[in-house]
């Protein structure tokens, strides 16, 4: 045993270079591919690219230059792309600030492609909705429509597309018709309003403007996910009781608003200002038949300072599993994305040299993330990191001045195997407040363990909510060791935990210092975590007996 196991140590090593230098290749290819010159108009070139894959695999992006928007497509993941196609024939001023950028979307097989940005029009901080469609495939654009219906002269800014699965096709965006409004009355009013259109008919005509709440923040972006098959769900920076700028959450339909915008987060930012940090959100899954959504954020609130996580719960307005994921001076743009029940978390970190940016992921539903892991890095200008739904799986797709246009896989989260510290037993019965559990310890080492993880694995395939902890007594560094053990005994779709190092005694006193490392060792905790312990392989009785499991026949 101790034999293979070194033998899969070894070919983990070699992995794990060869890695790096393919890592070291992939950077200096990036770099290659990065603005060459100027005057060239190129993704690389331009300024804040936003990316969507069609259902054949293809990366449609649309990107801002010389006062143009331009689409550009790739059926090699962003290796080489096709020749910008222009969108609009006249010249415009558009938003390119990271917050604001040209938006892309494509029905299924690429033949429709949907493009919206913010057009810039004469006045303080004025602009308009833009919209245009190719019904070719991307080949040719009809002539540019602004989708704001009010005819004013005011701020219609921070647009966001969304097209439902039904084929409903959304634009939202912040809108200060109702400012002016409120002025003609000689009335206050503070902030934006949120409006939005939908078209039913592939965005040949779209419906009249519709409000959705009143005095949002001014200069963020707004966050879309879907409601339903039909509808649209977002999220945005509101301005609560004249001055806190904290954010709201509403899902709305083709028939109107559905439901009411609650608030979504409780920062208490107490702020008269523009944050410039709009939020992200992913749809999760239901709860009680309600629509709950994962989001991430940035505040500088009383409450809250820094990057955030939490969910929430549209049907009952409740906000829930509140966690700060960086707290740096530094961290700020994060955007989360759901990926086959995982969920994926990116943000930008400026360390004063460079910025960085970085990856969680979580596999409960956000009760707990994986440690950060860097993604890529940049010792000039970028834009905000977006994840963008890929053939295999999430991508970053993410501009530099260096390094140009980039998208790049995600790395494959592989088993939820954690590093077990000297503090994490006590998190783990935190977890399980007022709940029984069995706490199960094995090594990669120990024959009679595979014993053990065979009666575990089999008795899991009959109750798969088993309450179970799994603790490896191996240094983490072996972590492909256990993996391989673990997908044998068919455990590898839970969470588990490795010993962080291989100063072992300190962590084995920390569950219990009257064990001194014989394996296996198993524990019942009860309902007040009052335990029992056993030393060597547990038998099936046993184990059915401690979790009042019905006894086999």
């Amino acid at each position: 045993m101790r034999s293979s196991s070194r033998t899969r140590l070894s070919l983990y090593l070699l992995i794990v270079t060869l890695t790096v230098l393919k890592a070291s290749h992939t950077v200096a290819a990036g770099m290659e591919t990065g603005c060459m010159n100027a005057d060239e108009i190129s993704v690389h070139c331009g300024h804040t690219p936003s990316a969507h894959y069609d259902s054949a695999d293809r990366l449609w992006v649309a990107f801002a230059q010389n006062s143009h928007v331009y689409v550009v497509n790739s059926v090699d993941q962003g290796k080489t792309f096709s020749t910008p196609v222009r969108v609009n024939e006249s010249p415009e001023n558009i938003e390119t600030n990271g917050e604001n950028r040209p938006k892309i979307l494509t029905d299924n097989d690429g033949q429709l492609v949907y493009v919206s940005w913010t057009e810039k029009t004469e006045g303080q901080h004025t602009g308009d909705i833009r919209f245009s469609r190719s019904t070719d495939g991307g080949r040719n654009f009809e002539a540019v429509r602004t989708i704001n219906d009010d005819g004013l002269l005011t701020s219609h800014r921070f647009d966001s597309l969304f097209l439902a699965p039904s084929g409903d096709l959304y634009l939202t965006w912040l809108d200060k018709r109702e400012l002016e409004y409120a002025a003609q009355r000689g009335e206050d009013y503070t902030g934006s309003g949120v409006f939005y259109t939908v078209s039913d008919d592939q965005g040949r005509t779209f419906a009249d403007n519709r409000k959705i709440a009143d005095h949002s923040c001014e200069c963020c972006r707004i966050a879309v996910a879907p409601y339903g098959d039909d509808g649209m769900a977002l999220m945005w920076r509101h301005v609560f009781d004249g001055t806190t700028r904290d954010h709201a959450i509403a899902g709305v339909g083709p028939e109107g608003v559905r439901t009411e915008f609650s608030r979504a987060t409780v920062d208490e930012w107490q702020i008269d200002a523009c944050p410039h940090h709009g939020p992200s959100m992913a749809q999760g899954h239901l709860e009680d038949g309600e629509s709950v959504y994962h989001m991430t954020w940035f505040s500088a609130g009383d409450r809250h300072k820094g990057i955030y996580y939490g969910r929430h719960a549209l049907g009952s307005g409740d906000t829930h599993m509140v966690r700060q994921i960086d707290g740096s001076a530094g961290a700020s743009h994060p955007q989360v994305a759901e990926w086959q029940g995982v969920q994926h978390l990116v943000w930008k970190l400026f360390d004063g040299t460079e910025t960085r940016i970085l990856w969680i992921y979580s596999q409960d539903d956000g009760a707990s993330w994986s440690e950060p892991q860097m993604l890529a890095r940049t010792t000039n200008a970028s834009d905000h990191p977006l994840l963008v739904s890929g053939p295999d799986g999430l991508q970053l797709s993410w501009h530099s001045r260096n390094e140009g246009y980039q998208v790049m896989a995600l790395p494959d989260p592989g088993l939820d195997i954690r590093p077990f510290t000297a503090q994490s037993f006590a998190q783990i019965k935190a977890e399980r407040a007022g709940q029984p559990f069995v706490l199960a310890l094995w090594s990669v080492d120990c024959p009679p363990c595979m014993v053990e993880l065979d009666l575990l694995g089999r008795l899991r395939d009959q109750y798969p909510e088993l309450p179970l902890v799994l603790v490896s007594t191996d240094d983490i560094a072996i972590q492909a060791d256990a993996e391989d053990f673990l997908k044998d005994y068919g455990l590898d779709d839970m969470t588990s935990w490795m010993f962080a190092d291989d100063y072992a005694e300190p962590l084995r006193f920390s569950i219990d210092p009257q064990w001194f490392g014989e394996l296996p060792r198993s524990y019942h905790f009860d309902a007040e975590h009052q335990f029992q312990a056993h030393s060597g392989i547990m038998t099936e009785a046993q184990l059915r007996s401690w979790l009042g499991l019905q006894a086999t026949q």
